[in-house]
């Protein structure tokens, strides 16, 4: 087969043309197809390319899927009970249009109608002017405190059945976000914390979640006031934790269900109401605390810590089981050379920030520009990270009224 190129009225066109053999007149013969043109193609101008409109496809259509997957506007709408209207979303797909506006285009309630009708995908066949923040409010306003944690434990028993989740073990973390509510406007939700962010002039509100093991996915949550703590909220989530448990049908042993969090959320107290719950528990203690010191002593002994071996490679372990407080706890002091490596890196980068401060700082000093308090407490600033001030030594010193650092 030849491909060549041949000019008809002008314009080039590519051309396949074969040999075939014809039997009965006994001699070969051409067939031709033509491909097309053979001229460079047109090429677009993007300065003058305008946009004349966009609809939304992948991402709505992802979480649509999910919901008909758990049947959630069912389930919402049965767990509220409230009666669907003649005309007009139910409170069901009310909340699934508001959750997938907040997901994929955050914005405003008020924009939730022109938010709908710029996708493909339909959360509901109902006309998008029925979808305001006016009727959210008004359904929300009909919905109580024990309606709304019964339709979260009916979604995430709906989620564990249909994708096959463990909710044998669980992870439970928070965190908050920032507002920018003015300070004057009233809220028990929105209050001055301890921000992740940073900032103290914002008011920040609470997120705590409980997410399984599989997949990560989030089955209970909470909202809480941004000067709450940690310990507070995971109490308060305990009786949800053990409906939910009820509710997917858990006749198993209770020792089965373990939680895992970080070592912000120890308490005394919330040992005992987990220990008394049933619950398992995985936590990474702070160095502050007496059990984490009995654990590194031990771990400081001869032959004590052992390779785990397998696919944890040279990770290192030392195991003690103990009583800590009322409770009998299994102490474990790991040693990663890989997570050593990332720690080391982070303690260097910490250091070499520090010492570009404390450098400042000595300059100041030198030429009288700052008072011994506010050097001291610029000081105590600048080591406050990955523990500087445990083997950072700095001596500031005051000699005829001139201050050194």
């Amino acid at each position: 087969m030849n491909v060549f190129e041949r000019v008809v009225g002008g314009r080039r066109y590519r051309i396949a043309s074969q040999s075939v053999w014809d039997p009965v007149r006994q001699r070969p013969f051409a067939r031709q197809a033509v491909l097309g043109p053979a001229d460079p193609p047109p090429m677009a101008d993007l300065a003058s390319v305008r946009t004349i409109g966009t609809r939304r496809v992948g991402d709505v259509g992802a979480l649509v899927w999910v919901a008909e997957q758990l049947d959630l506007i069912k389930l919402i709408d049965q767990a509220c009970g409230l009666s669907a209207p003649a005309q007009g979303p139910t409170i069901g797909e009310m909340v699934l249009a508001v959750a997938v506006q907040r997901a994929c285009a955050p914005s405003a309630k008020r924009h939730l109608a022109a938010f709908l009708e710029s996708c493909v995908p339909r959360v509901a066949c109902l006309p998008v002017a029925g979808f305001t923040g006016q009727e959210f409010h008004r359904w929300a306003s009909l919905v109580s405190e024990a309606q709304l944690e019964k339709a979260q434990i009916e979604i995430a028993r709906a989620a564990v059945r249909r994708f096959e989740l463990s909710a044998d073990v669980l992870a439970f973390d928070t965190t908050n976000f920032d507002t920018h509510i003015a300070t004057t406007t009233a809220g028990e939700l929105a209050r001055r914390g301890h921000a992740k962010s940073k900032r103290s002039d914002l008011r920040v509100v609470g997120l705590a979640v409980l997410a399984s093991e599989t997949g990560h996915v989030p089955l209970l949550h909470r909202t809480y006031p941004g000067n709450g703590s940690d310990q507070g909220v995971l109490s308060s989530c305990l009786m949800a934790l053990g409906k939910l448990h009820d509710a997917l049908g858990d006749t198993g042993p209770r020792r089965c269900r373990t939680l895992v969090r970080d070592g912000g959320c120890w308490s005394e107290q919330l040992e005992l109401d987990l220990d008394v719950e049933g619950y398992s528990t995985l936590i990474s203690l702070p160095l502050s605390h007496r059990a984490a010191e009995l654990a590194l002593e031990h771990a400081a002994q001869r032959g004590a810590t052992k390779k785990v071996g397998g696919k944890l490679g040279d990770v290192r372990a030392a195991r003690l089981r103990t009583r800590v407080g009322e409770l009998d706890r299994t102490l474990v002091v790991v040693e990663s050379p890989e997570l050593l490596r990332g720690q080391k890196r982070g303690i260097a980068a910490a250091l070499r920030k520090a010492k570009r401060e404390l450098c400042k700082l000595e300059r100041r000093a030198v030429q009288g520009r700052i008072q011994r308090e506010a050097l001291e407490s610029q000081v105590r600033k600048a080591l406050q990270r990955e523990h500087l001030s445990e083997f950072v030594v700095v001596t500031v010193a005051e000699r005829g009224g001139k201050v050194s650092l």
